[in-house]
């Protein structure tokens, strides 16, 4: 009788504790709530739209090359001890703080709050209403965009932006990740918006939180703050980790000193 009543109301939940101090947490995986064939939609297309000071290259291409070229001023050949090298580089437009670049022979053109796409159909249809290049092709691309990813990732630092549209995934991704000790329920995004910073907070654990939001598509100088989980701020506390440990095993020391007592007493 003795022995049940030990199993039964020390050694079992003695087991028990065990078992989920070794469980892995739920929060852990990614979209964790996602079921198969489930269909979900995001808030925006996330298409970037370009800003103040972004950086971009402006390149106009017609049948007439001599007359594209003169809206090429941004090309700049590199010259050596008087030689041409015939190495061409850009040094690009900045948008200035009003939003406006000053383009060759048309002057100041407004293109912040535009994607891509829109900025250069804009300067098409310019370059045409002066009389000034009928088929011109323009190519804009981005220069020194970028965000920012810091916190518990493999490789932390500042990220080029090279295409239209980058998720929070992919984001990451480019930082090598979360590690094992990074918050995934709680992944911080800090974007300027309209002069101020507006601090979005996202679960990643949970499909539905993250495509509603609108910080899933990243932005130009986002800046992505994964969190330190429990054990990592143990680890970081001087001795924390160690008196968790020496606490759980002293208790652990107590639960079989007493099984022991009542067995053999």
């Amino acid at each position: 009788i003795r022995m049940a009543i030990i199993k039964k109301y020390i050694i079992y939940p003695f087991c028990i504790m065990i078992l989920f101090s070794c469980c892995t947490p739920k929060s852990y995986n990614y979209l964790e709530d996602l079921h198969n064939g489930e269909i979900l939609s995001t808030q925006k297309n996330g298409i970037i739209k370009l800003a103040p000071y972004d950086k971009i290259s402006i390149i106009v291409k017609s049948k007439n090359p001599e007359i594209s070229n003169l809206f090429n001023n941004s090309i700049v050949q590199d010259v050596s001890s008087g030689y041409t090298s015939g190495i061409q580089y850009l040094t690009g437009y900045t948008i200035n703080q009003d939003g406006n670049i000053e383009f060759p022979v048309l002057g100041a053109i407004r293109i912040a709050g535009l994607t891509k796409n829109e900025a250069e159909q804009l300067i098409k249809e310019k370059l045409i209403s002066n009389g000034m290049l009928k088929d011109a092709l323009i190519t804009i691309e981005y220069m020194n965009l970028s965000y920012s990813v810091l916190g518990e990732v493999a490789s932390p630092g500042q990220k080029q932006i090279n295409k239209d549209v980058t998720n929070i995934f992919e984001a990451l991704g480019t930082a090598g990740d979360i590690d094992i000790y990074g918050k995934r329920d709680s992944v911080m995004i800090i974007r300027n918006e309209n002069d101020q910073k507006k601090v979005y907070i996202l679960n990643l654990n949970s499909a539905k939180d993250v495509y509603s939001s609108d910080a899933y598509y990243i932005h130009q100088n986002d800046l992505i703050y994964v969190k330190s989980n429990d054990v990592k701020i143990r680890q970081r506390t001087v001795n924390g980790n160690n008196t968790r440990n020496l606490s759980f095993w002293a208790s652990v020391v107590s639960v079989i000193t007493t099984i022991a007592v009542l067995i053999f007493k």
